[in-house]
């Protein structure tokens, strides 16, 4: 297993023939790569939805997708699709968030596989919360401490929402008013498996913050997590090529899919790894 550093912060590209067939030390030795560096990219993979599955429980249970309909051809695939005939619609994913972390226990592990890339646009970026937590200052690590991030869905699947997701003809979003619901996560987590502390924020699923009385105060802090967390020194910026297989560590990063291929079609299938209830 051939493993290239991406970034000095987060990221890695780990070689292996066949993700098929790995045996179960390779495995974990993947999990482990995957948790410390946020996110890695196994190159040349070739998997149906059956094949993907199958791999995706390997590092543990699927977690509950609510919102979006699965594949036709696995109900445990989303299959990410943006048509040529789209043109400029919402791409699924537009937007610096952590998958589902509006969740009860949101997903450990997000895999997702390149079947179809445009020439040019199209890249995901991600951003290492972990990177974020150790730049703060002690003072502010103390503070955020005692905080706590309201998540919810809100903005993103209730029933205000429609209109933009029913731009991408080959998705289907059904969003409801389930969405407005909320779940309250420590805004400074640790991490289950590595131990490390992690600065939980992301823009899209955040709507307040407990602990912080002031409400201009609170606008503004919240506005400051999402300008620092999304700071460039602390992520990486992929371009796909077909077959990419990216595992990335829901616990520890957010991360954001660029909609600058209007006319071309872009095709990815995800599965994501059920996970547990973010700690202190």
């Amino acid at each position: 297993m051939q493993v290239e550093r991406l970034t000095g912060v987060m990221g890695a590209r780990v070689h292996v023939d066949d993700v098929r067939v790995l045996s179960d030390g390779a495995l974990e030795e993947l999990r482990a790569l995957s948790c410390e560096h946020g996110v890695v990219i196994v190159p040349n993979q070739q998997l149906t939805p059956l094949e993907q599955v199958e791999f995706s429980h390997r590092l543990g249970p699927a977690a509950d997708s609510p919102f979006v309909e699965p594949s036709p051809d696995h109900p445990e695939v989303i299959k990410v699709l943006k048509e040529a005939s789209d043109g400029n619609a919402f791409n699924f994913g537009g937007a610096w968030h952590s998958d589902f972390s509006f969740q009860p226990a949101p997903p450990s592990f997000t895999v997702l596989h390149a079947i179809d890339i445009p020439p040019y646009g199209g890249d995901t970026l991600w951003s290492s919360m972990t990177a974020a937590y150790n730049a703060l200052s002690p003072s502010q690590q103390s503070q955020f401490a005692e905080l706590q991030g309201v998540h919810s869905a809100r903005d993103a699947y209730s029933p205000k929402m429609q209109a933009i997701h029913s731009g991408l003809s080959s998705m289907n979003i059904v969003c409801d008013d389930s969405a407005n619901e909320y779940e309250v996560h420590p805004l400074i987590t640790t991490h289950p498996e590595t131990g490390k502390k992690v600065l939980f924020f992301n823009r899209a699923y955040v709507r307040d913050l407990v602990g912080v009385q002031d409400d201009a105060e609170k606008v503004k802090l919240m506005e400051w997590l999402h300008l620092h967390t999304t700071d460039a020194k602390f992520g990486y910026r992929h371009k796909w090529t077909v077959g990419d297989l990216a595992i990335w560590d829901n616990r520890s990063t957010q991360h954001y899919a660029l909609n600058d291929y209007a006319g071309f079609r872009r095709e990815m299938h995800r599965t994501t790894i059920a996970g547990e209830r973010p700690l202190p």
